[in-house]
């Protein structure tokens, strides 16, 4: 498969890693939770794949890319700083968002991306008492920790939530973003 050549401006929705560390319960990976989805298939897409897929030429056509986790979360492949790299190289205006749980890696992996002027979304679902009720799994100090950390290096957060009756009192007292 090579995509080669669009007539219009695209914005690309890609999934790189079906591997997820967190276990929330509307997640189709899992079954409302736990256990987990046994016939769910596990790959992480290599940088590899990325350059055979995406074609310089269609790269530079792009207008952005969205590297979103529907099933997975892309902090679980390791290659996520060189895709985004390889994205970045080949276009250098185009718009890369990338939509987390955050709740892994290390602060090199959140420094390169901030590097790569990738945009991150990071998922924190209440404080530190609420967080967790729906991202199962994750730690709140440890997604905290890597956005601080993406943001100290220069990097461009957004705070993304789920508003449940549980954490929705608390939308007022996050402020670690602004």
């Amino acid at each position: 498969l090579h995509i080669v050549f669009s007539p219009e401006p695209v914005t690309l929705h890609l999934e790189i890693s079906s591997l997820c560390n967190a276990r929330c319960p509307l997640c189709p990976r899992n079954f409302h939770g736990y256990p987990y989805n046994d016939g769910y298939i596990e790959r992480n897409l290599t940088l590899e794949d990325v350059e055979h897929i995406f074609l310089p030429t269609f790269v530079k056509q792009l207008t952005g890319i969205m590297i979103n986790g529907n099933f997975g979360d892309c902090v679980m492949n390791t290659e996520t700083p060189a895709i985004v790299k390889y994205f970045r190289h080949h276009n250098p205006k185009l718009e890369i968002t990338i939509s987390t749980n955050g709740g892994a890696r290390s602060k090199q992996f959140w420094q390169q991306l901030a590097e790569l002027d990738a945009r991150v979304l990071f998922a924190l679902d209440g404080l530190a008492d609420t967080h967790s009720i729906y991202r199962q799994d994750t730690v709140y100090e440890t997604v905290l920790k890597n956005a601080k950390t993406f943001i100290k290096a220069g990097g461009r957060a957004t705070w993304k939530m789920i508003p449940f009756e549980h954490n929705k009192h608390q939308i007022n007292h996050m402020h670690f973003f602004k």
